[in-house]
């Protein structure tokens, strides 16, 4: 990574955001078993620039604070949850479809795990609930928007880190 200016401090400001403000907009959607969090289309932002994953890790923070069921205990977690997920998504990035499967698997993990011990809820089917709604997310929403942004140079422009 490049050192950081000013406008890098901006962008991930602008980027944790509107991770919180996609939330809070589609909190009915974001939350529980069955969920199809469209904040995490945001993810996608680590293929232009791999700092995003600062933007994204404190907009889940802020997001989950205010809005989980779980309160801190999910922001806590649930950003070291995405910031696990965008870790592996920055290792594989050259693999696009293989690195959306990572925030898939820990978050269905983890969330999964969350609603065993929040709920009493069994944590297979969670994990696959969960699991669906963020692989329909990613993959439905957040791949092709990926392939969308790539052509457009007005957005490639805000990142420093183009791939």
């Amino acid at each position: 990574m490049k050192k950081w200016v000013l406008k890098d401090f901006l962008l991930q400001a602008m980027i944790a955001a509107m991770y919180y403000v996609l939330v809070l907009v589609f909190q009915f959607l974001s939350f529980e078993a069955v969920q199809f969090r469209i904040a995490e289309v945001l993810l996608i932002l680590v293929f232009f620039d791999k700092k995003a994953i600062i933007g994204i890790t404190i907009g889940t923070f802020f997001a989950n604070w205010h809005y989980a069921p779980a309160g801190i205990v999910d922001a806590v977690f649930g950003s070291l949850a995405t910031l696990i997920s965008l870790g592996f998504m920055i290792l594989f990035i050259k693999r696009k479809w293989l690195a959306l499967l990572f925030p898939v698997i820990v978050n269905g993990i983890y969330v999964g795990l969350l609603l065993v011990f929040t709920l009493d809820l069994p944590f297979f089917i969670n994990f696959l609930l969960v699991s669906f709604g963020q692989a329909v997310v990613l993959y439905g929403l957040g791949l092709p928007l990926y392939y969308a942004l790539r052509k457009n140079k007005g957005f490639l422009e805000f990142f420093s880190d183009v791939k």
